[in-house]
């Protein structure tokens, strides 16, 4: 695209298969190169081989061309996302990830109990310091003691 194309259509797409294939990454919460030996182990029944990966790599993120079965697979994935049968947590698509642990939905009671322990907290606290603090003779600064007061007012 050129300079005028993308400001008259800033969203116009340059590489939709590109997209396609990184918005399916998107759904499973993985990497686009991660996808790719997913799509690939699909297809061809094995995992890619280094000198593969290396032209996939190079095919994909620097030359933006996607193979013909990495598409098919973005696609199937967005299929199966707006069928609502896509469960992005099965260990069977972050099988490439190093370390995974499930995402794991929050408990509202939880959430509640933590926001109340700490506003307890931050309020004991800040009773508690200001029991701790000098008392003063006015309501504006400097805070002055009641001997410092008398003190002066005997001189």
């Amino acid at each position: 695209m050129n300079f005028i194309d993308t400001l008259l259509n800033p969203d116009g797409d340059e590489f939709p298969n590109r997209t396609i294939v990184v918005n399916a990454a998107n759904l499973l919460q993985i990497g686009e190169f991660q996808l790719l030996q997913l799509a690939f182990a699909h297809w061809h029944g094995r995992d890619m081989r280094p000198d593969e990966a290396g032209a996939v790599f190079d095919s994909f993120m620097i030359r933006s061309e996607v193979p013909g079965w990495a598409l098919m697979y973005a696609r199937d994935i967005e299929r199966l996302e707006r069928g609502s049968q896509l469960d992005g947590n099965d260990p069977a698509y972050h099988r490439y990830d190093i370390a995974f642990r499930p995402v794991r939905k929050a408990n509202p009671k939880a959430g509640f109990l933590a926001a109340v322990a700490f506003l307890i907290g931050t309020l004991g606290g800040a009773f508690a310091l200001a029991s701790q603090t000098a008392e003063c003779s006015g309501q504006f600064p400097p805070c002055l003691s009641s001997d410092e007061i008398s003190q002066s007012r005997a001189q």
